[in-house]
């Protein structure tokens, strides 16, 4: 997959859906939300899942998708893509929030170094290749 430009409408939307499904999750406390590199992993994993089930990046790709799965993608998506609006001081030849996040999910950290990493340090690391 080259990648994935989202326009502004589409943005919209994904935020405020995001909005309402994670205030009735957070409520009941269904998805951890931390700092630690394995929620960040797990979340891109959830998010190339979701896409390769159907075969393209849409927005709507994840529709038939549980609200925990959904959040967790969401949460991946916007990492990303917040990521990906500063510069990082590296070279990297993605500018695809899809690219960076299957950079991470296919990472090969296990979940005990995992404990240890923060989200930012995976960004980084995937975005830089290092």
């Amino acid at each position: 997959m080259t990648g994935f430009k989202m326009n502004i409408n589409t943005r919209v939307v994904l935020v405020c859906l995001s909005l309402v499904l994670s205030s009735q999750a957070f409520a009941r406390g269904d998805i951890p939300i931390n700092n630690s590199g394995s929620l960040l992993v797990s979340a891109c994993r959830e998010v190339i899942e979701i896409y390769d089930k159907r075969g393209k990046a849409e927005l709507l790709a994840g529709q038939r998708t549980s609200l925990n799965e959904g959040i967790k993608a969401g949460y991946c998506i916007g990492a990303t893509m917040q990521f990906l609006e500063h510069n990082h001081g590296c070279s990297s030849y993605t500018s695809s929030w899809y690219q960076l996040a299957e950079r991470i999910a296919h990472s090969n950290l296990t979940e005990s170094q995992l404990k240890y990493k923060k989200s930012s340090s995976i960004l980084k690391a995937a975005y830089c290749g290092t």
